[in-house]
């Protein structure tokens, strides 16, 4: 009995020397022990950085590869011309080891081989498409697979309207029909225009006359207004005219002027004052508008007109603004030389204030 009680006891005390070194904290460890415990905890910070960082990097290379991909597969080559403003995604294009051709939009059969732009031929609605290739102008029909125009002489061209097409030839404007056949002579000069100048519409079409100055032709290429203006907007009924230093004019198209003294917008005028301040009394500086008096604007000009409607002057000045009620500053056209006019639009000369 008394070996089992010491057997007992040994055992106790051995269970609690277990117990005793089995709470130690990272605190209660050996310092060697600390150390190695930190470096393990140290090393496991980074890996899983690392693994983070690696599938960032991994989804940013793959959309990478995308966008250049996409990329790649566009073949349009953007050349900045004058003729056309956009060029449409059209049924009667197909693209073959980096080259547009233009080709039938049913049969697919390839019409024109590698050209460098296209406009026209979108969605069936326009037969006619006109490209460019070696630097030249040319017209093909996507309907009949053929090519009116061979792009061989003609610089620039603009695409068919009612049937006639403007195309350039050594600095020159002449027609083309849908046969490709030159129906109106290359007579007009071509001095840099906008689209607009050389379509028809309603039978009429914006030209320029060796003077550089625009009028407007019928479908058989006859002046039905005079080249002597600057601007020309067309309408189904009317034109409006416009040459600078002048009023706008509304004309038919047998020439005829049906109102002249047109404009297009008018302004106050406005000129510096002094005055007493009622509450303070104290001399202040304003402006007041002019009453009498009013700047009109005819494109890029203005003139004088006063409040009974009368014009004073003609739109030869940039811009009008006000010295006093009855004296004016008008900025001439080179925009910095100015002169002073008055009431009746009589400009002020140096003699004047030599007299004063």
């Amino acid at each position: 009995m008394k070996n089992f009680d010491k057997t007992e006891e040994k055992l106790n005390e051995n269970l609690n020397e277990e117990s005793q070194t089995a709470v130690f904290t990272d605190n209660d460890m050996p310092e060697e022990e600390q150390n190695e415990t930190d470096r393990k905890k140290w090393y496991k910070k980074p890996r899983k950085i690392f693994i983070v960082g690696g599938i960032i990097l991994l989804l940013l290379g793959v959309l990478s590869f995308i966008i250049w991909k996409n990329m790649g597969r566009s073949h349009h080559k953007a050349e900045p011309i004058p003729e056309y403003v956009e060029e449409p995604n059209s049924s009667s294009i197909s693209y073959e080891s980096s080259k547009i051709n233009i080709v039938n939009p049913s049969t697919k059969k390839i019409i024109v081989e590698d050209v460098e732009w296209y406009h026209g031929g979108d969605d069936y609605k326009d037969s006619i498409v006109l490209f460019a290739k070696n630097g030249k102008r040319g017209f093909c029909n996507i309907i009949t697979n053929q090519v009116i125009v061979e792009p061989l002489k003609y610089t620039k061209a603009w695409q068919f309207s009612e049937g006639l097409a403007a195309v350039e030839k050594n600095g020159f404007i002449g027609f083309v029909n849908t046969s490709g056949k030159v129906v109106i002579g290359f007579r007009f000069p071509f001095r840099g225009n906008p689209l607009y100048e050389f379509v028809f519409h309603n039978g009429h079409c914006v030209v320029a006359d060796s003077n550089n100055k625009i009028g407007i032709i019928n479908n058989k290429g006859q002046w039905i207004v005079k080249p002597l203006y600057d601007d020309i907007d067309l309408t189904k009924e009317y034109a409006i005219v416009y040459k600078e230093g002048d009023f706008k004019k509304q004309v038919d198209y047998n020439g005829n002027i049906l109102k002249d003294g047109i404009i297009d917008d008018i302004n106050d005028i406005y000129y510096a004052t002094s005055y007493t301040d009622a509450e303070t009394g104290r001399p202040m500086k304003g402006e007041i508008r002019n009453p009498d008096f009013y700047e009109y604007r005819v494109g890029n000009h203005s003139g004088l007109i006063n409040s009974q409607g009368k014009f004073i002057t003609r739109p030869i000045y940039t811009s009008i603004t006000g010295i006093s009620k009855t004296l004016f500053c008008a900025t001439l056209q080179d925009y910095r030389s100015k002169v002073f006019i008055d009431q009746n639009g009589t400009v002020i000369s140096g003699k004047s204030f030599y007299k004063m």
